[in-house]
């Protein structure tokens, strides 16, 4: 197992890792909400990935074994004191393995190392498995808002943590 900052060779593998996890959740898994097919292909095509991955704003961590993506963490620098931790997923498949913490971990390290004080995250209202991993994590609930995913209306927690 490995867990690096994701870099442009890692496109395909990325790629595969975003239509398994679909495959994997399926569209009314939380953390899915509003998503589409459509909406897959084009976060899992290789001008997405490619411009995400050359972004200096954009940080992407993956856990993976020998090439195959088992989990990805992204962040987004919001200001130059908070940052985004952007999307998360592992594999359901690979749950359970601590690759959630691992890559946490990882995001949380590498914005303190870049002098960021602050991360936010959000996530559904309703789902409780990542509020509680969250909070597990030290992030605190700040607010609630809504959100326009893909044309459906999304209650939102944001939770932040000190860093």
């Amino acid at each position: 197992m490995e867990l690096v900052r994701a870099a442009l060779s890692d496109v395909d593998n990325l790629r595969v890792f975003f239509h398994v996890a679909w495959e994997e959740s399926g569209p009314d898994h939380l953390g899915f909400t509003g998503a589409t097919e459509e909406t897959i292909d084009k976060i899992a095509s290789k001008e997405f990935l490619k411009k995400r991955l050359s972004n200096p704003e954009i940080s992407i961590y993956i856990v993976k074994e020998n090439i195959r993506v088992l989990g990805f963490a992204g962040t987004r620098n919001i200001n130059k004191d908070a940052i985004e931790l952007s999307g998360m997923i592992v594999l359901e498949s690979a749950t359970g393995r601590g690759f959630g913490t691992q890559l946490v971990d990882k995001a949380l390290s590498e914005a303190r190392l870049a002098g960021f004080h602050r991360m936010v995250v959000k996530t559904e209202v309703v789902n409780g498995r990542a509020i509680n991993f969250y909070k597990k994590m030290g992030f605190t609930e700040v607010g609630k808002t809504w959100e326009d995913v893909e044309g459906t209306a999304v209650n939102i927690m944001i939770l932040e943590r000190s860093i």
